[in-house]
């Protein structure tokens, strides 16, 4: 599923880092975390590689704040969304216009835009004859997706809203480029500028009681970095775009995506001594 910051070609990779942090939290501090949450889960990147935990007992537990893509998610867990077969750009103008929550708008809305920016451009007509069905595409990811999150529990709030606590909390929330910072839709027109001070703030607070991970290029200094791997910008990024810095004998497309964890657990759990996760 195309979808801006998703991570579904990075996820496989975050997920086993995640697992061995989750291992070596419970036990140094010898007790068991009771769930695992994404509060930014999005197009389930991460989670669908998080799945299997639900095995030895642990709720699996995805949030985000937009209402017609949790709803998409809860249709599809359940086996009622119906893919449409095509999407004309008359048909996707037309979505906009569906009330939400509404899993055909989730599915057209991302799916059928150019790099899943939520109605960003209709995306057939970027093809430029390239032999590329991106209504073909979003389905079988769909299709892919629907047995893997059965044990899934799906909810659609402001992550402020959420009270964690004895949980593994992986947060991947909007990126805080300095220059350009990333405004994600909820509406069709409207876009929501993402408090990153305040996203901060609240992951100290969570910190106390639960194993918090953020995704993130950059963090405060009381966050340390235990994971980081170069990856490919964004499906909606070319060597044209505005995030493309050029040298002398390249174009940039590629930046290094970081896992923090607050140095309150950081320092019991990696003493300098000690190697971090690879």
């Amino acid at each position: 599923m195309k979808y801006l910051g998703g991570k579904q070609r990075l996820g496989k990779h975050i997920a086993p880092i995640l697992k061995d942090l989750w291992a070596t939290y419970e036990s140094f501090f010898s007790k068991s975390l009771e769930a695992y949450l994404e509060p930014f889960c999005g197009s389930l990147g991460v989670l669908k590689n998080m799945t299997d935990i639900n095995k030895s007992g642990v709720q699996i537990l995805a949030n985000d704040y937009h209402p017609d893509l949790i709803q998409m998610w809860n249709e599809v867990k359940a086996g009622t969304f119906v893919c449409p077969e095509s999407v004309s750009e008359e048909e996707y103008n037309a979505a906009k216009l569906i009330p939400s929550p509404s899993a055909l708008k989730s599915f057209i809305g991302f799916g059928m835009s150019f790099g899943g920016r939520f109605f960003g451009a209709y995306s057939q007509k970027y093809l430029n004859d390239k032999p590329e069905d991106f209504c073909k595409e979003m389905t079988n990811s769909l299709k892919r997706i629907k047995p893997v999150i059965q044990n899934v529990t799906f909810t659609n709030k402001e992550y402020q809203e959420l009270t964690p606590k004895d949980m593994f909390v992986y947060c991947d929330p909007p990126y805080a480029f300095s220059k350009y910072p990333i405004k994600y839709r909820r509406a069709t027109k409207k876009y929501d500028v993402f408090d990153n001070a305040k996203f901060w703030e609240l992951m100290r607070e969570w910190s106390k009681t639960n194993l918090v991970v953020v995704s993130e290029v950059t963090a405060p200094p009381d966050f340390v970095n235990v994971w980081e791997q170069e990856r490919y910008r964004s499906a909606a990024q070319s060597k044209k775009t505005r995030f493309c810095e050029k040298s002398e004998t390249e174009s940039k497309t590629h930046n290094t995506e970081k896992l923090f964890i607050h140095e309150s657990i950081a320092s019991k759990l990696f003493p300098v001594s000690e190697t971090k996760p690879e």
